[in-house]
């Protein structure tokens, strides 16, 4: 019953409403003019847009589809040609006889001598490029890359990012607001008051924040199957993120993983962040006896990190301090996601979500006691 009114209290607050549906309308919209407005391919000089283009890519991926190897490599080539890397070339018809779909575009730029030489390659890379020829081993697995790798994970940042502010006004007056009204010091003489109350706010805080951040990861997962279809999700791991083909058992799992294990883990560490940055608002409430200073506290606690990251740690040299600082930054809710498709160790990557947990945690804890032993007054 506790549980079921508090969760009813933050569910009615109107401005989440307005900020979930003005989110969705943000990445509807952001899908149809940024995501699809990049899509083209040439298909004999005509140029293939959006729907159209993604169709024609994932057919010719298709025919490349299974383990990647150096002789599919150069049938695409000998098919179709190099890919041409001109930024006029997606604003319409060109001379026929030219192709470029995703296929000839991974080759081009992640297989061939391209990273060695400037201009238009001249070849497949060869034995002494080391990143090209593991990937040309025949142990990756290609398919269709298309939404799946980076498009994707930069939609679901976004989507992180609005959740994790309707988190922070959903949770900023889940203590505060009782603190203003006078109410805390009466509900705490109550039957349950000292022993559920304070529990019932933090699990309806959070079953709020799990319920939205699923919420818009599931419209997004849906989004991507209708627009790319699950091809993508079935290749190697190494081949849609390059970060991890440098990756191995004991420094960032098997890159040869599907992308689909991979994205998998990488949702879970969203929804783990937005957990921690519910907790750590609560704590924050349980502190405070104003909603709207807890709400810039807590904004404050999720953005500065990252700018001072951004700002600072980024540009200074290697120092053990500095070192210290960007290892400490990166286990905050705004970094955790990250970790699933970069080569960070694997060590690191447990510690991280392992502190993450203590911060958590502590807030909980803390949180309620703080709660439980305000007076009246005080």
């Amino acid at each position: 019953m506790l549980f079921r009114n508090e969760l009813y209290k933050i569910c009615s607050r109107k401005i989440l409403i307005a900020g979930a549906l003005l989110g969705f309308l943000f990445m509807a919209a952001y899908v149809q003019m940024s995501v699809l407005g990049t899509e083209f391919a040439f298909d004999n000089g005509t140029c293939l847009r959006r729907t159209d283009a993604i169709q024609y890519n994932r057919e010719i991926a298709r025919r490349y589809a299974g383990p990647l190897t150096r002789e599919k490599a150069e049938a695409v080539i000998a098919e179709f040609g190099w890919y041409i890397n001109d930024d006029d070339l997606d604003t319409g018809d060109t001379a026929p006889g030219y192709y470029a779909n995703s296929t000839s575009r991974f080759v081009t730029t992640r297989l061939s001598n391209s990273r060695s030489q400037e201009g238009v390659p001249t070849a497949i890379a060869g034995t002494d490029d080391n990143y090209a020829a593991e990937m040309m081993n025949g142990e990756y697995v290609y398919g269709y890359i298309g939404g799946w790798d980076n498009t994707f994970s930069e939609m679901h940042m976004m989507i992180l990012w609005i959740v994790s502010a309707l988190v922070i006004i959903s949770c900023a007056p889940v203590f505060s607001e009782e603190y203003a009204g006078q109410a805390a010091g009466i509900l705490l003489t109550t039957q349950n008051g000292r022993t559920k109350t304070a529990a019932a706010k933090i699990l309806a805080a959070f079953a709020w924040a799990g319920g939205i951040y699923l919420l818009f990861t599931l419209l997004l997962a849906g989004a991507f199957l209708s627009i790319y279809g699950s091809d993508g999700l079935a290749v190697s791991a190494g081949l849609s993120f390059p970060d991890l083909i440098t990756g191995n058992l004991f420094w960032n799992g098997d890159p040869k993983r599907t992308t689909g294990a991979v994205l998998l883990v990488y949702l879970l560490a969203g929804l783990f962040s937005v957990l921690v940055t519910a907790a750590i608002t609560l704590y924050i409430s349980s502190v405070k006896k104003s909603s709207f200073s807890t709400l810039l506290w807590s904004a404050a606690a999720y953005l500065l990190p990252a700018a001072l990251y951004t700002v600072f740690l980024v540009e200074m040299g290697p120092g053990r301090i500095v070192m210290l600082l960007r290892m400490l930054f990166n286990c905050l809710p705004f970094f955790l996601p990250f970790h699933e498709l970069t080569s960070w160790p694997f060590a690191y990557r447990v510690g991280s979500y392992l502190i993450s947990g203590i911060i958590l945690v502590s807030a909980c804890l803390f949180g309620c006691r703080k709660y439980c032993r305000y007076q009246v007054g005080k």
